[in-house]
């Protein structure tokens, strides 16, 4: 047994400088990032492979995802277990692609030392496996059992020491007693419940049960690292053609006015540099207070802004006023 001189674990301080800290480089814009293992549980038939494609889409030729999520140009490959070649080509029919993103009909159970190899490889700025449940879950080894998480973190991994992004779909569990679902929780997502543990964040998407529209699907993100937890995602599919667009949000501004307000923020500091309370910045652009505050406090955080502490000499919680990089 190895003793604790044996072991030489790295200890640093716990906050450490650098424009680029807490930077996510995006592949879609809040929703996919670099490095990221992203897990999109959803009931079976709900279009989340179409989601999905139209994802593929949007990456490979750099254009807005869901008409509302900036992505960045690159390759992209799709792993399909869930469909055969037949069906997804009727479906790419239906959708009218006007893009080759690449797609591979993999033979469960896929193996995860060719996976790792893709991913390692870099050829791709994104790797997109449909799903979970029939390419990873063996005879051996279903979702169910306590081992299978291994697989996820195996890939997670992978993905994070490459900087790829990663998404996976999976299934959720039928509601209890066949009830009809209002809402998506971790312990929804099918399998043992250190699946999501083992990700890097994870989505539950769903038929709404009282639409506002026509195909009205939910979007909810879950947690964990780059989607803020009760993030709600309004969503309206299309039959005709698989089309997916980004109605509305649950709760504040819709991903395209956001970054218009980030936009107006940093045009302004840009004029003039001298930092500002969240009430002055939110009268300068024109916009709500609690709108200003969510926005710079996300970009402090990503390190986009400045943030200085007023001295005040009282005990208590301090105030801000912030500013320009």
């Amino acid at each position: 047994m190895k003793s604790s001189d044996d072991y030489d674990y790295q200890i640093e301080p716990a906050v450490l400088g650098g424009g680029d800290v807490g930077k996510i480089d995006w592949v879609i814009r809040d929703f996919l990032a670099r490095g990221a293992f992203v897990l999109l549980s959803a009931e079976m038939g709900s279009g989340k492979s179409t989601l999905i494609y139209r994802a593929a889409e949007a990456i490979h030729e750099g254009s807005f995802f869901l008409d509302q999520l900036p992505t960045t140009e690159g390759r992209v490959l799709v792993i399909q277990g869930d469909e055969p070649p037949s069906d997804a080509a009727k479906k790419f029919r239906r959708m009218g692609l006007e893009t080759q993103f690449e797609i591979c009909y993999a033979q469960p159970p896929l193996n995860l030392d060719w996976l790792e190899k893709q991913i390692r490889s870099k050829v791709y700025i994104a790797i997109l496996i449909d799903s979970m449940t029939s390419l990873f879950a063996t005879n051996e080894l279903e979702v169910t059992d306590l081992g299978f998480p291994r697989k996820l973190y195996r890939i997670g991994k992978a993905f994070a020491e490459a900087n790829v992004a990663g998404l996976i779909t999976s299934h959720l569990n039928k509601p209890v007693d066949n009830k009809i679902r209002n809402r998506v929780t971790k312990h929804d997502i099918q399998g043992v419940a250190t699946i999501g543990a083992s990700v890097s964040d994870v989505w539950g998407m769903w038929k709404d049960p009282k639409p506002g529209w026509d195909e009205h699907y939910n979007l909810l993100c879950l947690g964990k690292r780059h989607c803020k937890e009760g993030t709600l995602w309004k969503l309206q599919g299309n039959e005709e053609d698989f089309y997916w667009s980004l109605k509305e949000v649950g709760d504040g501004l819709k991903p395209q006015e956001k970054l218009s307000l980030e936009a107006k923020i940093t045009i302004y500091f840009k004029k003039f540099p001298e930092s500002l309370s969240l009430t002055d910045i939110a009268s300068k652009v024109g916009t709500s207070y609690e709108y200003v505050r969510r926005i710079c406090t996300e970009m402090y955080e990503l390190g986009l802004m400045s943030r200085t502490k007023v001295e005040t000499g009282n005990k208590g919680r301090p105030s801000y006023l912030y500013g320009p990089v």
